[in-house]
């Protein structure tokens, strides 16, 4: 039997036999969850300043953990306030748990104080919605959300309980660790297919999504690639694969296509799409499919097969076991296949572009560029910084690699939803998953005002994140929507804006304000000084509007913009 105590003793006793080490989120009345992490000696409590910054940053923890994150808000706006990071976290497919109060049973609907129908809102955007009907079955019910939250497709799960039952001590039972749910494992028949189809294919092309990613997959996947001679794509969320200086990297796709990705991609005679739902933006709407081309797609929801393009052989199975039975199937190719002498092909291809890209990046324009502040960048920092996406028109620049370059395991997106301000926030969940590591979070000027409330807190946990803030005045992206609607704007130029960097400053942070590209590299110098001694460094780099080459492709193939 156990020992009197309340939910939120159980919870915190949950949290810690789950290897749960940081809770993000902030107290609405303390002695729910957050006096009973008084007693915890493995939990951080991340405060943050705002209840969507705590969940955005429980979201992009789990992302770059490769865990399950959890937040905290209280009641009525408290938890109404976290919901944008749930419906990215079910765009994401990342595993996320959202713990709340709702109000006491003995005053429901009279009604109470931040009273709402919490569990209605929560439940079309969660793989489960629970109330908990009493103290004795919280740990039941927190090992079930942990359990189901990693399982499958990963997603969010909300839990709450009632204030009076949370506070009732009662005998509830020890907590037991939710168990570890083995994937599904391929079909051997249609992996032999795929092995058939593979084995003739002359020009294949791997497209990586976030289901890679999640499998844990890098290892196989970039073993697999070198043995069969197979360049690389990924969507954004797949991104982080493999390594972009690998050779075989060639780069996003659909919207984030760059000249040598969009060349061998609309040549291939097969694709294997390992992980990815073939979403809006990275299939082109759905019409950038090889003309030629066979497709295996492979997805650990059996719901994503066929969902939008047509497989040839759909296989419902984890990602990284699909890839380890293949290659028992296909040996590695002969040094003189036609296929490995193509893969050298692209890899001197690839070696070419990248110069040219450099080169393109540091000439001198006369203003400042956001492609120059990302090259510069990486020329101080290198190209093994953890990269947290925004939203925008200007930080799109760094979907576009080798624009920018990331690492294996070196790419925070959003989900789908790409809710702005997400990145802006959850970089200091990143921070806190990998604290060893450099890490970037490029933005518009329009997202970091969002969210920038949150440098305070980066300061307060002397988090080392770099900010490069892509400064055009506006809401570019839409602007751009603007200027092919008879040139007319409104609501898209900020008159007034804050001084970020001034901003930055009296936050606890380094800021300086970036007018031409002779001032880019001190400044990125000074920056990597002070995030190396944990003081985040906000770069507020005042640059022109030029969009990537691919922007425009996608606005004028897809949405009709005939002067993109």
């Amino acid at each position: 039997m156990g020992t009197l105590r309340n939910a939120w003793h159980s919870i915190v006793e949950g949290l810690e036999a789950e290897n749960v080490r940081h809770l993000f989120g902030m107290p609405g009345n303390p002695k729910l969850l957050y006096d009973a992490l008084y007693d915890s000696e493995l939990i951080t409590s991340v405060h943050a300043r705002e209840q969507s910054s705590g969940a955005f940053m429980a979201l992009a923890y789990a992302r770059a953990a490769g865990c399950t994150g959890v937040c905290f808000g209280s009641t009525g706006p408290g938890f109404t306030n976290m919901l944008s990071a749930v419906l990215e976290a079910q765009a994401a497919a990342t595993p996320l748990i959202v713990i709340s109060a709702s109000v006491s049973v003995a005053h429901e609907g009279m009604p109470a104080f931040q009273e709402t129908d919490q569990l209605s809102m929560a439940r079309p955007i969660t793989k489960w919605a629970y109330r908990i009907p009493a103290p004795e079955r919280t740990p039941w019910a927190l090992r079930r959300a942990f359990q189901i939250a990693r399982s499958g497709c990963p997603g969010p799960v909300y839990l709450e309980i009632p204030v009076d039952l949370s506070l009732k001590p009662t005998d509830i039972p020890p907590y037991e660790r939710s168990p570890d749910v083995a994937p599904p494992a391929p079909d051997p028949v249609a992996l032999t297919q795929a092995a058939h189809l593979l084995t003739h294919s002359k020009r294949p092309l791997l497209i990586a999504g976030g289901g890679a990613v999640s499998s844990q997959a890098f290892e196989e996947l970039r073993a697999f690639a070198e043995e069969q001679g197979i360049p690389v794509l990924s969507s954004a969320s797949g991104r982080g694969i493999i390594d972009e200086n690998h050779p075989l990297a060639l780069g996003l796709t659909g919207l984030y296509f760059t000249r040598i990705g969009r060349e061998h991609y609309f040549k291939a005679d097969l694709l294997l799409i390992l992980g990815s739902r073939n979403e809006q933006f990275e299939t082109g709407a759905w019409s950038y499919q090889p003309p030629h081309a066979k497709i295996i797609q492979v997805d650990i929801d059996a719901t994503a097969i066929n969902r939008n393009w047509q497989a040839d052989i759909g296989i419902t199975a984890d990602v990284g076991s699909t890839l380890s039975t293949l290659r028992q199937l296909l040996p590695p190719l002969d040094p003189k296949s036609p296929r490995l002498v193509r893969s050298k092909t692209i890899q001197a291809a690839k070696a070419s572009y990248l110069n040219e890209v450099h080169n393109e990046c540091m000439q001198e324009y006369n203003h400042l560029k956001t492609k120059r502040v990302l090259a510069e960048y990486q020329e101080v920092f290198g190209t093994g910084s953890v990269l947290v996406n925004e939203n925008g028109a200007q930080d799109l620049w760094s979907y576009y690699s080798p624009y920018m370059r990331v690492p294996v395991r070196g790419c925070v997106p959003p989900g789908a939803q790409t809710c702005m301000g997400a990145g802006v926030s959850g970089a200091l969940g990143v921070k806190l998953a990998r604290p060893e590591e450099q890490v970037v979070c490029v933005c518009g000027d329009g997202a970091f005002q969002m969210y920038m409330r949150e440098l305070a807190t980066a300061a307060q946990y002397s988090l080392g994140i770099c900010y490069l803030v892509l400064n055009n005045r506006a809401l570019g992206w839409i602007r751009y929507h603007q200027l092919h609607n008879k040139e007319r704007y409104i609501d898209t130029s900020f008159e007034v804006q804050p001084d970020f960097a001034a901003v930055a400053e009296a936050s606890g942070c380094l800021g300086i304000r970036v007018a031409h590209e002779s001032e880019i590299r001190a400044a990125v110098e000074a920056a990597y000084v002070a995030v190396q001694s944990g003081q985040p460094a906000v770069l507020d780099c005042y640059i022109d509007d030029e969009q990537p080459p691919g922007f425009h492709d996608f606005h004028r193939e897809v949405l009709g913009y005939k002067h993109a």
